[in-house]
C-alpha cells in the first residue's frame, strides 16, 4: 500500500540513496517509489529525471561527515594515536558510502566532474585540508613529530581509501583482514614515523 502523499522528499531520498547504493545508476524510479511506498508519478513530480533523483541522493553522503566537522576539537585532547585511529575507523565508514555514489555520478559525466566536485572547495579537498590542519595543531604541540602535515593526512586517507576500494570491486566486506585491524595496523605505521622523538625512543603512545 503506497504511503501517504505527505511523505517527505528527504524521505523518498533516503529511499533513492538505498537502491543506488544497493543497483547503482541502472536502478530504476520504479525500484526507488516501491522503497518508498509511493506511485513513480510522486517522484516526477519533485525530480524531473532519474539523474536529477539520483544528484540530489548523494549529496548528504558527500558533504563533510561530523566527525570531521568536529576534528578541531581533539586538537590537544587525548591520545593522538587513538585520535587517529578513531579518525581512520570513521573515514573508512564514511568513504564506504560515499565512494560507490561517486564513482556512479563520475559515470555519468562522460568524464567531467561531477557538480558538486567542480567548485573551488570540493568536500574532498575540504576533508584533506581539515586533517592536515589537524596533525599539523598537534605538531605545534610536540604531540607529532613536525613533517609535512599534508603527506601526512594524505597517507591516511589513502590507506584507507585503498581498503574500500578493493573492498568495492570484490563486492563483500568479508576479507582477509577486518577494516578494524587494518585502520589499527595502518595507523601503526603511520605513527611510526609522526610519533615525537622521544615516544620512538620509550616505544609508548602519544
Amino acid at each position: 500500500m503506497a504511503r501517504p502523499s505527505t511523505i517527505t522528499s528527504e524521505q523518498i531520498l533516503e529511499a533513492a540513496r538505498a537502491v543506488f547504493l544497493e543497483r547503482g545508476i541502472r536502478a530504476t524510479t520504479a525500484q526507488v517509489a516501491r522503497r518508498a511506498g509511493v506511485a513513480e508519478g510522486s517522484l516526477f513530480k519533485r525530480f524531473s529525471t532519474k539523474h536529477e533523483l539520483f544528484f540530489a541522493a548523494m549529496q548528504p553522503a558527500i558533504q563533510d561527515p561530523p566527525f570531521l566537522r568536529a576534528i578541531e576539537g581533539r586538537v590537544g585532547q587525548g591520545d593522538v594515536r587513538g585520535n587517529m585511529v578513531e579518525l581512520g575507523t570513521q573515514l573508512m565508514e564514511f568513504l564506504r558510502g560515499m565512494l560507490p555514489l561517486l564513482m556512479m555520478s563520475w559515470s555519468q559525466r562522460a568524464g567531467e566532474l561531477p557538480p558538486h566536485l567542480a567548485v573551488k572547495d570540493p568536500p574532498p579537498t575540504r576533508a584533506l585540508r581539515r586533517t592536515a590542519e589537524y596533525f599539523a595543531a598537534e605538531m605545534k604541540l610536540g604531540r607529532m613529530r613536525k613533517q609535512d602535515p599534508e603527506v601526512v593526512a594524505r597517507a591516511l586517507f589513502g590507506g584507507v581509501q585503498n581498503y574500500v576500494f578493493h573492498e568495492l570491486i570484490r563486492k563483500s566486506r568479508a576479507g582477509r583482514r577486518s577494516p578494524e585491524s587494518y585502520v589499527r595496523d595502518l595507523v601503526a605505521l603511520l605513527w611510526a614515523g609522526a610519533a615525537p622523538a622521544r615516544r620512538r625512543q620509550e616505544g609508548g603512545r602519544g
